[in-house]
């Protein structure tokens, strides 16, 4: 009988999950899961409790526990890639689970990223760099992300909030700080991180098209993969970009590909969430799905990977299993053509569109 249950729960979790090929500053054939875990939460008050609204993921708010069980939830499920960062709060938690779990090294992807709450430059890039390593307790990650293209000291660790850079270029009060000399800077220790296989993939996140191109200008090599924000709200207001990223063999992922359902609500005439719009509904009521399958599968049918964050285990396996989805030409459209959420309406939200 108990061999019978075994057989049960394994087959329940069972997904196949595709992947996507990064090129550029990336190993020779290296693939990644199209599917992640995000990790970064917007609460730091644990008497929300487990999976409540706004989710806490952060260590030292109390929530170390909440980060720990939605990580070993997610290995058990199937779940393999892991989108981390060291402004995110909770690295050395996410080490230990994963140090814990049954899942070997090789089998996780790892992705974190350097700043935006800590300084840019390229002395620190790299020293951050060696702390995610200590903190996780790994040797390597899989893909190393610079994490927004200027330092933001309002987010993340508010003990780092007020460091300043040790390259001028990057020190953000002084009169020698350049922003794009910066963000070369912080890029060549990228480079130099993934010269000596500690990264086996290096990219970017939140950057546009003329950061790129002073990547390109400079002669340094392109990034693998950038992280922007994605959803319906926010997905034809992306198009040049990912036009830039397909030429240029630079993957796409999005994050927020849910929006934040527990952190921001979108001003009309949009719904409040991508989950409760109209058009999202009523395609999954069509496919016997949930909303956030028709999300996840609209945006694998374009090819964007995608990182949804939620500590709820049946939501995870939800997730996992959208790939089996195949959304009609007509609903690909409908969901492309939703109205987007803008600066002009969304003034406050840092993921609107200029």
């Amino acid at each position: 009988v108990m061999i019978v249950l075994a057989l049960l729960v394994a087959s329940a979790f069972a997904v196949d999950v595709p992947t996507v090929t990064l090129y550029n500053t990336a190993e020779k054939d290296m693939t990644m899961p199209a599917i992640g875990l995000g990790t970064g939460g917007y609460s730091n008050d644990p008497k929300v409790g487990y999976g409540n609204y706004p989710e806490c993921w952060s260590q030292p708010g109390g929530c170390g526990d909440f980060v720990y069980k939605a990580v070993s939830d997610w290995f058990q499920v199937g779940g393999r890639r892991l989108d981390c960062a060291n402004s995110y709060q909770n690295q050395e938690i996410v080490g230990k689970a994963m140090s814990d779990s049954s899942v070997d090294r090789k089998d996780i992807f790892l992705l974190s990223k350097v700043g935006p709450s800590q300084p840019l430059g390229y002395q620190d890039a790299l020293d951050q760099f060696e702390k995610i390593k200590s903190d996780m307790g790994v040797t390597y990650v899989d893909l190393l992300l610079i994490h927004w293209p200027f330092q933001n000291p309002s987010q993340g660790n508010v003990s780092h909030n007020h460091t300043g850079s040790q390259d001028p270029a990057c020190n953000m009060t002084a009169p020698t700080f350049n922003g794009k000399q910066c963000r070369i800077n912080t890029w060549k220790a990228l480079v130099e991180i993934y010269n000596r296989g500690e990264a086996r993939a290096i990219g970017v996140s939140n950057w546009n098209i003329s950061c790129f191109e002073e990547l390109r200008e400079a002669g340094l090599p392109t990034p693998s993969l950038t992280q922007n924000p994605y959803h319906s709200y926010r997905s034809s207001s992306q198009q040049d970009l990912i036009d830039y990223c397909r030429q240029h063999n630079i993957t796409f992922l999005g994050y927020s590909p849910l929006g934040i359902p527990d952190w921001h609500a979108f001003p009309a005439p949009l719904s409040k969430s991508p989950l409760v719009d109209p058009v999202v509904v009523n395609i999954a009521y069509n496919h016997d799905c949930t909303p956030a399958q028709v999300l996840i599968a609209w945006q694998w049918q374009q090819g964007i990977p995608v990182n949804p964050r939620t500590q709820n285990k049946a939501h995870m396996v939800d997730n996992l299993n959208s790939y089996g989805i195949t959304l009609t030409s007509d609903e690909m459209k409908q969901l492309s053509s939703l109205t987007q959420d803008t600066c002009a309406m969304d003034p406050k939200f840092y993921e609107c569109a200029k």
